[in-house]
């Protein structure tokens, strides 16, 4: 029996690993090969003969030691279980209902996460806007001058294409955060270089407020006077002022970015978007002009009147009147990135759906499993309360108390083990408690319903018991 399961549970597993490198292998370890080969063949033999010696050795010692004077009398056939065997079979299923209880609470956490995430307010509008990255190659575009060129004459062409509303250019993408540097902010000890907080730097164009919608709170966005020969200007964020400057205004003080001899002067505050992705609590950002940190690796914005899709082929070419040889890569929208930035989230809650789900399925068979088998083996037993007045009523509730007392004293274990346990989840949870108390609350009705269920149908079975013919 064990070396059937395990050739079945091959099976599964192939059909199953074929499907999850399909819908969620950009999710998976990179460099690790996910796949059937012969050590998983290995180990699944050795498992399963394993568990056919492990789960066969104990019966076969229980016969060893059999009274055989008893066991060949007529009523030996029809004694009820013994106490340690049943004790035995209900230690089975109280872990199985703990274990499966467990991972029921894990995707359960998860996907309440999931959900939280669903409705995170990224701090922009995602709606119509289309990117693509730009690498200029250092060869043809040696000079800061040269890129700032390339880049605003692809701003000024792409810009008057009918159906774009804005265009601007950025370092990094929404959701993510790309480079970092030391800075002092006015007020600040003036520590060495190296002892400075590092902040999250982002070099954007001009229009890049209004592209996303980043709304304002204070001062000014920047403008095409701010250029490379201009005094240094910058945009912080709100999470940047209340950690340097609570309390105060922000605008005109100044902020020394990485090796600046001076600091530039802060000209505006923007909301706090989700710069290191929708899981994560927004951190403190700085804003500079493209022109004043150029970068040949830049990121094209686009937000259009009409489907983003549609006006892929329109940049590409006024892109190319610029540079022929110029190469564009990930083409994307944002609701795109969104998508993507979920991705992760929503394979794991998917993995620990599916076994959660299976180790619940498994703890339900084996309720009716050890219910079912009572009852046959106490059908003397029933025959004799039926012959003594317990009506149907009294039975049902006899056998349906045992399938609940098994799955309560389970889901008591797995509450205990899930407290303990999912402590260990608390990075993969947004805005959600690693005890909360909806899903320690709700998970175990559920189980404890479908427990119930399960229980009703061998209880069912043994309301039907005939008290003659039980009693021969």
């Amino acid at each position: 029996m064990a070396l059937i399961a395990g050739a079945l549970g091959v099976g599964l597993s192939w059909v199953a690993t074929r499907g999850l490198l399909a819908w969620g292998g950009g999710q998976l370890p990179a460099g690790i090969p996910v796949g059937m080969d012969l050590h998983v063949l290995l180990f699944t033999l050795g498992i399963s003969l394993l568990t056919g010696i492990i789960f066969g050795i104990f019966p076969a010692l229980q016969l060893t030691r059999l009274n055989l004077q008893g066991t060949l009398r007529e009523e030996g056939r029809s004694s009820s279980p013994s106490y340690a065997r049943g004790r035995v079979n209900g230690l089975l299923v109280v872990g199985q209902v703990a274990i499966s209880l467990l991972l029921l609470i894990g995707a359960a956490l998860l996907v309440r996460s999931y959900e939280r995430l669903l409705k995170v307010d990224p701090g922009f509008d995602s709606q119509n806007v289309l990117t693509m990255n730009l690498s200029l190659p250092t060869v043809k575009y040696a000079k800061p001058v040269d890129e700032i060129a390339f880049f605003d004459e692809v701003l000024r062409r792409v810009s008057e294409i009918s159906g774009v509303r804005t265009a601007a250019i950025s370092a990094t993408l929404p959701l993510s955060a790309k480079r970092i540097t030391p800075m002092l902010p006015e007020g600040q000890s003036n520590v060495p270089l190296a002892q400075r907080p590092f902040i999250d730097i982002e070099a954007v164009s001009p229009l890049w407020f209004q592209t996303l919608r980043v709304p304002l709170r204070s001062g000014r966005e920047f403008t095409a006077a701010d250029s490379q020969q201009a005094p240094k200007v910058l945009i912080v964020n709100e999470t940047f002022v209340r950690r340097f400057w609570p309390g105060q205004n922000p605008v005109g003080k100044r902020v020394v970015v990485g090796r600046w001899t001076e600091g530039g002067e802060v000209v505006g505050v923007a909301q706090d978007i989700q710069n290191h992705g929708l899981g994560q609590e927004p951190q403190p950002q700085v804003y500079i002009p493209f022109p004043q940190l150029p970068w040949p690796n830049m990121n094209l914005l686009v937000r259009t009147a009409v489907p983003p899709e549609t006006m892929i082929s329109q940049i590409r070419a006024q892109i190319s009147s610029v540079d022929p040889d110029q190469p564009v890569t990930s083409i994307l929208t944002v609701e795109d990135l969104m998508n993507n930035s979920r991705t992760q989230p929503r394979f794991i809650m998917f993995l620990l759906g599916a076994f959660s789900l299976t180790a619940l399925a498994l703890a339900v068979i084996g309720i009716y499993g050890v219910l079912a088998y009572s009852v046959a083996q106490r059908q003397h037993e029933l025959g004799i309360r039926l012959a003594l007045g317990a009506g149907s009523g009294d039975i049902l509730r006899l056998v349906v108390k045992q399938g609940l007392i098994l799955a309560s004293s389970g889901v008591a274990v797995g509450l205990v083990a899930a407290l303990l346990m999912t402590k260990l989840m608390s990075t993969l949870l947004y805005k959600v408690g690693t005890h909360d108390v909806i899903t320690f609350v709700f998970a175990p009705l559920v189980f404890l319903g479908i427990a119930l269920i399960t229980s009703y149908v061998p209880a069912r079975r043994a309301t039907k018991v005939d008290p003659i013919e039980a009693m021969r």
